[in-house]
Order: structure tokens, then C-alpha cells, then sequence
């Protein structure tokens, strides 16, 4: 037992608190969000084959969607001049959860290099990066802010799809304009409702430095999600409108996948939409791109065929007309009807002169045409003669 003493002590002897559990910050913030890949307009399926076709320049040896990397920023100013900083990042991968949108912000300015070493992390385990205007914008800036925090990373340089030029050049003659939120609400049918003008981004991020309340970017951050998600989606719809360019619903955009098949080298699957077109509103056009692909490759019997078809339809102006002049010129060696056709596009140009009035300059092209043409024909029938009185 215990004395009264030992007693004492025991009660006078203060208690030793347990030390607080060290609570660590995060070096920036992220935020995680699952998409399904159901709600990603088929980007699972598409290839290399198909990216190739939809970006003649796309560099890239491989496409495995699982080391693809999709990537927007949003930034303290649209300048990209030295003091522009990328103040929250959002990426998109695929995997078996399916597609995984990491959204990365720094809280203040000491946490960008924190921040662009997990981005960095993530470029190196990717294959290609897909941007909208990445190639003038987004990756020059993080691969300027990255070396300025010490990181080693050519990012420029990796293969990339900037789907803002592969849409222009399917979509523009249609929509004109072809910002992504009129893609989205044109091409993919997904309208974007109370969406953070990107003018007004910049300040969001000033006035939350100066009053440190987060839901002053929450916008932002909803703005940059829909973002990464339509990299997605766009891949995905235009991937599909090469795959099977007759099952577009509008003209200009078969046309537009024409056109890039053309620009390709793909000339058979150019012709194929050419050939669709040409039974829609863009017939002489398309007339037009087959005949001078046939003449291309010299297939002459063909643009003889297709000029001819825009002459019976009245279409293409003067062109088809001048481009049977040329063949029967230079090719057939036939003066008499290489003049038949230089007349009758004179003709074209005087008699369907637009209101505002005659081509000028097209005009003197075609007399000039048909001058030489005159010379060479009357010089043909002095040699001709020649011959006969020698004879």
C-alpha cells in the first residue's frame, strides 16, 4: 500500500498531454472527378488511323488511349507573355474507372513548381497530349513556367493533337467560328448553360489571392472541367466523321472531311465524299476537288467527265471550261477545241458577269488564252499548207 506521501505526490504530479497528430498540408490543391466513358461520344475506339486522318501533321507513332493525356489551363492573363502564369491546370486520362479529370491549383504563387512536377509527372507517363490551341498557347506556357522552376521537360515536343486546327478544318465552312463552346453546342450538341466567360477568369484568381475564399473559383474550376471533358468528346465525334464520313448529317462538314483526306494523300477516300457531295448544295465544289485530283494523278478521261458535268449543270464558272482548254492544249495537243472551250469561257465571263460586274483581270487571262491559241492555229495551218504544196 501506498503512504500518504507517495499519495501526495501522485496527485500534485501534473499530466502529461499527448502530442497533437501533425497535420500535413498539401503542396497545392486537386480536385478528382470520374466521367463514364459512355458519356464521351466513342473515345475509346478511336485510333491512330483515324487521328492521322483527321491531323495530317499529327507526328505521334502510336494512339493508346490509356497514355493519352488531355490537358487545359487556365492562366492569369491570354497574352502569354512572361509574367502570364498557369494558376490551375486540369488533365484527363482514361482508365478502368473511366475517364479521370485531376484538376490542380495553386493556392498561392509559392506552389507552381509543386504543382508543375505532378504535371510534369503525368507528361512523362503519356504517349500525346490533346489540347484545344495548345500548340500556340498552353504547352509554350508550361514548358516556359517549367523551365523557370527547374524542370527539364520538352513539352512541345511531344506528339500532340490540337483538335482546335483538326475541327477547323472540318466545321469552319459551316460554323464559322469554332471556339469551343460553339463546338460543343453545335457539333456535340452539349450547350454550355451560366458558364464563366474566359475573359473574366484572370480576375477570379486576383481577387481570390487577395481575399483567400475558394468558392471565388469555383466557376473556374466548372468552366476548366467542361473543358477537358470536350477534349474528349471532340476527339471522339471526329475520329467517328472519318470512320464514316456518309453518315454526317450536313454537307459542309462531309466536305471539310474531304478536303483533310485530300490534304492527307487519302485520294480515295476523298473522292468518296467528293462523289457523296456531288448530288448535294456543294455539287461544283465538290466536281470541282475530283476533277483536280483526276488531274493529279492524270486521270484524264475522268476530268474530261467531270468538267463536262459541271458545263451540262451550269457550275463552277469558268473553271471547268479552262481546265478542258488546258488538257486539249497541252495534253491532247487538240488547238481547235482547246479554242472551243477558251471561247466558251469567255462567253461564261461576259454573259454571267456578277451585278456588281465583270472579272477584269479573269477576262484578260482568257483573251490572252485565246490569242495564243489563234497563233497556234494559224501557224498549224501554214506548216499544213507547206506541206501540201511540197507534196
Amino acid at each position: 500500500m501506498r503512504n500518504l506521501r507517495e499519495r501526495l505526490m501522485g496527485v500534485s504530479k501534473p499530466a502529461v498531454p499527448k502530442p497533437a497528430p501533425e497535420i500535413k498540408e498539401e503542396p497545392f490543391f486537386c480536385r478528382e472527378q470520374i466521367v463514364p466513358l459512355e458519356q464521351l461520344c466513342g473515345i475509346e475506339y478511336t485510333t491512330l488511323d483515324e487521328i492521322r486522318a483527321c491531323d495530317p501533321l499529327f507526328a505521334g507513332e502510336s494512339w493508346d488511349i490509356r497514355r493519352v493525356l488531355f490537358l487545359d489551363t487556365e492562366t492569369t492573363g491570354l497574352s502569354g507573355g512572361a509574367g502570364t502564369v498557369a494558376f490551375e491546370i486540369g488533365v484527363g486520362f482514361i482508365d478502368g474507372r473511366g475517364m479521370v479529370i485531376r484538376q490542380y491549383v495553386m493556392r498561392d504563387y509559392s506552389e507552381e513548381a509543386a504543382m508543375l512536377e505532378e504535371i510534369a509527372a503525368l507528361l512523362r507517363k503519356a504517349d500525346t497530349v490533346v489540347t484545344f490551341n495548345g500548340k500556340t498557347f498552353d504547352l509554350p506556357l508550361l514548358e516556359s513556367r517549367m523551365v523557370l522552376s527547374r524542370i527539364r521537360l520538352p513539352v512541345t515536343q511531344m506528339p500532340h493533337l490540337d483538335l482546335l486546327h483538326a475541327a477547323r478544318r472540318v466545321y469552319k465552312l459551316r460554323l464559322k467560328r469554332c471556339n469551343l463552346a460553339t463546338l460543343e453546342e453545335a457539333v456535340l450538341g452539349q450547350p454550355r448553360h451560366d458558364d464563366l466567360p474566359g475573359a473574366q477568369v484572370p480576375q477570379r484568381y486576383f481577387d481570390y489571392v487577395r481575399t483567400k475564399e475558394f468558392a471565388l473559383l469555383e466557376d473556374v474550376l466548372r468552366h476548366n472541367f467542361d473543358d477537358v471533358k470536350s477534349l474528349a468528346c471532340l476527339t471522339g465525334h471526329l475520329c467517328s466523321a472519318f470512320r464514316a464520313p456518309e453518315t454526317l448529317e450536313h454537307p459542309e462538314d462531309l466536305f471539310g472531311v474531304g478536303r483533310t483526306l485530300m490534304r492527307g494523300g487519302r485520294t480515295l477516300q476523298a473522292r468518296t465524299c467528293f462523289r457523296i457531295l456531288g448530288r448535294s448544295t456543294l455539287s461544283a465544289q465538290a466536281h470541282m476537288h475530283l476533277a483536280a485530283s483526276y488531274k493529279k494523278e492524270k486521270e484524264w478521261a475522268e476530268v474530261i467527265e467531270s468538267c463536262q458535268h459541271m458545263i451540262a449543270q451550269g457550275a463552277g464558272g469558268v473553271w471547268p471550261y479552262i481546265e478542258l482548254a488546258k488538257y486539249y492544249e497541252h495534253m491532247a495537243k487538240d488547238n481547235k477545241r482547246a479554242l472551243l472551250y477558251a471561247n466558251g469561257a469567255l462567253r461564261y465571263a461576259l454573259n454571267t458577269a456578277p451585278l456588281w460586274g465583270t472579272d477584269e483581270q479573269q477576262v484578260a487571262l482568257i483573251r490572252r488564252r485565246i490569242d495564243r491559241l489563234h497563233r497556234k492555229q494559224e501557224r498549224e495551218t501554214r506548216l499544213r499548207i507547206q506541206e501540201e504544196e511540197l507534196q
